[in-house]
């Protein structure tokens, strides 16, 4: 689970970056861009269920965005 929970951190973070990347387009892709804050929402939700389960709560990074 702790693999999961890790590969879920970097997807999030990749998303945030995608995020970012197309929010600097002279046209960003409006629609795009609310399908990756979805998706990244989803993602944020499912590591802080993780979260819960695996690490104490002294121990639970703060997720960006």
């Amino acid at each position: 689970m702790y693999t999961r929970l890790r590969a879920l951190q970097n997807q999030h973070q990749n998303l945030d970056d995608q995020i970012r990347q197309e929010e600097r387009r002279p046209a960003p892709d409006h629609l795009h861009i609310r399908t990756l804050k979805k998706f990244k929402l989803r993602l944020r939700e499912e590591i802080a269920r993780l979260e819960q389960v695996l690490l104490p709560s002294g121990h639970r990074r703060p997720i960006a965005g």
